[in-house]
């Protein structure tokens, strides 16, 4: 059953409703187009040239199965009647071209009884009943500046397929024609232009969800606090200077209360004797935010504002701080829920805070601040400071007495100098509470399996994109509170917040770091899953302690990080703290498979790469280009010993600079460039560049464009040129001429893993390449024992075949 879409018209020079600042019309008033109407002559204001037309819309809108439809609508004779000639184009098929083509043999090519058309002439007349529709416009990246794509009118010029795409939308080839195409509507094209504009896109569409960060972002400071954030997560490269999380809130305090003191009467003024309005915000919004961090909640009823932010008030002038306070201070940092802001049980209003990250924020603050100390601990301070100074005078005292008395009791009293040490030795303990507090904090079990914290911090200002949960959760991880505490810490922050009355001593920085150096060392040395190791990498970034970073680290042997979604500012994070390790540091492994590592991101990773001895980068899409930026990356690279490039799309040139540049590396010796596109020529001079190369005794090719005799070859390449020589092991199939091979099973491990996750058509078609050559290599061998083990094989295939055919059938996996 088909579903006919909405289809409303919107004028290339039309707001599409994505800017708060602009009115638009209500889309509700537009009338609504079927897909026959579109090219109807009431909707086209210029006959003379044919018309563009753009189907843009989210993800899943269903904008290929209108395309589908309406070619067969044509072909059915339903629609679109007075075109004589409709040619459609993926524009992901367009892109893998690499040779220059023109219109015609473009056409020709995929349509091939349309070689010699007379439509495709360049005559007016005849170009007016012809409609191109190209699907998936967001695939081919084109470039419309015209000092970029050639201008050409003649459809019989060659051009790349970007270039012959570009000028018929603009209308210099067949400019009768029509077109439609469709495309995504938050695409990011590959520049920074369109990547701003798409975030500025998905923040719209969460304000207009989260109406209490959109109340908040009326005001200046806020939109700075929320671009700032975003510019951090999304804008960094690799000649940023550093910045941290932590840096831009406390930023957004110096500039909002710099200076600033509460009085009784409203007045700001600067006196000693005043609180300053920073560390009074600690004292009671900070103690509602580390109360809701505590007991994991975000939302507070009024009685609970009442209890932590009125306090036990009782003078008049302490209830007209309170008043100043609440009127002009409270408001910027809490807001209603609106409509969802009713309590379920009590039914009163609740109250959130208009950044969600601002809550970890103060209470992290509240905690490095010593706010939450226990009334023992606030007294232990107080009476160490009053015994110490008591002692300093009865001392002296009784220096005098003893030498007019000399009674030898009066050395008891000496024991009141040990009264401080003593209270201070109580201090030094609780102090580095605040770094087991942060520890505890940070590797909770119940938040292993979380997203990483800047994905996190992400989601709190872009919203959660898909399916969204029908009931709302009223209780999440705080897993960034105590990276803030960390980040507080730093000297750089320490400074601003002593601009604000917030001081935190040198001395408090020094216990807590060597306390939190014991526990983070312990931490480091167990398997942390990649999110959690991915929180600890920025901790470290935040705390901007290079000699404690490089000690943490030499406890970790292996860094895995797959699976997490790389952004610009976490491979900034991952090479910042690496560089802080001495040159001699050295990873075992360096896991970023599933990552998606582009070709800009792998020039931020360049740091990082010279320090591991194992790298692994399957699974994300390098291209020929990228592989030549790793490999400059790795020529710093001495000690590398096993490089896996699997599934990453290299081509032919990819595996020719790999043998050319192999020699740099004298300490390799594993190579898995498996399941990509290398043919046979570039496959057997990849091994014959591995079998020159000094320590190299493995090479991983299956899954690869390979013919039989291809593998045959590089099964015979891979052996030694003299007798006693080196050998190589090359791995291409499942058998080795009419053997099964030795590493068998590993091969078909690494498949059977990554089956659901790869390309299954391609996985069931090598499978059954195996399948026919275990079953001839079974069939030249005569012993019973040799075709059991034949068998064993082919049952394992052949398992892994129905489980393939089972997946298909249950919906199950993804291509």
């Amino acid at each position: 059953m088909h579903v006919e879409p909405l289809i409303q018209e919107h004028h290339p020079d039309e707001d599409r409703g994505l800017s708060p600042f602009r009115k638009t019309a209500d889309a509700s008033a537009r009338p609504a187009l079927a897909v026959g109407q579109l090219f109807d002559a009431g909707f086209n204001g210029d006959q003379l040239k044919g018309r563009n037309v753009l189907l843009y819309g989210a993800v899943g809108t269903g904008k290929s199965t209108v395309v589908r439809k309406l070619v067969l609508d044509w072909c059915a004779g339903s629609v679109f009647t007075q075109f004589k000639l409709v040619l459609p184009f993926s524009c992901e098929d367009l892109s893998h071209l690499s040779k220059p083509t023109s219109l015609r043999d473009l056409v020709g090519r995929k349509y091939v009884h349309l070689r010699k058309t007379p439509y495709l002439s360049g005559d007016h007349e005849k170009a007016r009943d012809v409609l191109f529709i190209f699907n998936g416009m967001e695939k081919m990246k084109l470039d419309f500046r015209i000092g970029s794509t050639e201008l050409c009118s003649d459809p019989n010029e060659a051009l790349p397929s970007g270039a012959v795409v570009v000028n018929l939308l603009r209308k210099y080839l067949l400019p009768e024609r029509a077109y439609f195409t469709s495309r995504l509507l938050q695409q990011n094209e590959g520049n920074s232009n369109r990547a701003a504009e798409s975030l500025v896109e998905m923040l719209y569409l969460n304000l207009q969800r989260e109406s209490e960060l959109a109340t908040a972002c009326f005001l200046p400071s806020y939109c700075w606090l929320t671009c700032a954030t975003l510019h951090l997560l999304h804008f960094t490269d690799a000649k940023s200077p550093i910045r941290t999380l932590t840096g831009i809130y406390t930023s957004f305090m110096r500039l909002n209360f710099g200076g600033e003191v509460i009085t009784a009467d409203g007045a700001v003024s600067s006196p000693v004797q005043q609180s300053t309005l920073m560390l009074y915000v600690v004292r009671t919004v900070g103690k509602l935010a580390f109360d809701g961090v505590t007991n994991k909640r975000t939302s507070f009823t009024d009685e609970e504002l009442e209890q932590w932010v009125g306090g036990k008030t009782k003078t008049d002038e302490e209830l007209q701080q309170l008043a100043v306070f609440r009127t002009d201070v409270l408001d910027f940092f809490l807001v209603p829920r609106g409509h969802r802001g009713a309590d379920p049980e009590s039914g009163g209003r609740r109250y959130v805070f208009a950044v969600p990250i601002m809550q970890e924020y103060l209470a992290a603050l509240y905690v490095v601040l010593g706010e939450n100390k226990s009334v023992l601990e606030k007294l232990n301070r107080e009476i160490s400071e009053a015994l110490g100074q008591a002692s300093e005078d009865i001392t002296s005292l009784l220096s005098i007495l003893s030498k007019v008395i000399p009674f030898r009791i009066f050395a008891i009293f000496n024991l009141l100098k040990l009264l401080p040490k003593l209270f201070d030795r109580v201090s030094i303990h609780s102090k580095g509470r605040i770094a087991n507090t942060m520890a505890a904090e940070m590797f909770r079990s119940e938040d292993s399996f979380n997203e990483d914290v800047l994905d996190q911090v992400e989601q709190s200002l872009l919203g959660v994109h898909g399916p969204q949960p029908q009931e709302e959760v009223h209780t999440r991880a705080f897993e960034l509170y105590p990276i803030f505490m960390g980040g507080l810490l730093h000297y750089g922050n320490r400074r601003l917040l002593d601009q604000l009355g917030c001081n935190i001593k040198s001395h408090t920085v020094v216990q807590n770091t060597r306390a939190l150096r014991k526990r983070l060392i312990k931490q480091s040395q167990m398997n942390q899953p990649p999110e959690e190791l991915m929180d600890l990498l920025v901790l470290l970034y935040e705390f901007q302690n290079p000699r404690l970073t490089a000690e943490v680290l030499q406890s970790i042997k292996t860094i895995n990080l797959s699976t997490v979604r790389m952004t610009p500012h976490k491979c900034f994070v991952l090479s910042a703290v690496l560089g802080c390790t001495p040159s001699s540091f050295q990873l075992n492994e360096l896991n970023l498979s599933s990552c998606h590592i582009t070709q800009e991101l792998l020039q931020m990773l360049w740091p990082a790469f010279r320090h591991t001895s194992n790298l692994k980068l399957c699974d994300n899409y390098l291209s020929d280009s990228g592989i030549g930026h790793l490999l400059e990356a790795l020529a710093g690279n001495r000690s590398l010993q096993r490089l896996s490039l699997m599934h990453t799309g290299l081509k032919d040139q990819s595996a020719l600079m790999l043998a050319e540049r192999l020699g740099q590396h004298v300490a390799l010796k594993e190579l898995n460039v498996a399941y990509n596109n290398i043919g046979d020529s570039a496959a057997l001079t990849l091994v014959d560049a591995c079998r020159e190369h000094p320590s190299i005794h493995t090479v991983h090719l299956y899954l690869n464009q390979l013919t039989d005799v291809a593998k045959q070859s590089l099964y015979v390449r891979g052996g030694p040129r003299v007798k006693e020589g080196r050998r190589v092991k090359v791995l291409a199939s499942v058998t080795e001429g009419s053997d099964i091979s030795e590493d068998w099973h590993p091969i078909l491990s690494v498949i059977g893993k990554n089956s659901l996750s790869w390309d299954r058509e391609r996985v069931r078609e090598q499978l059954l390449v195996f399948l026919k050559d275990l079953e001839w290599g079974r069939k030249q061998h005569l012993s019973f024992w040799k075709k059991i083990h034949f068998r064993r094989v082919e049952s394992v295939v052949r398992q892994m075949l129905r489980l393939l055919e089972k997946s298909r059938e249950t919906g199950k996996g993804s291509k």
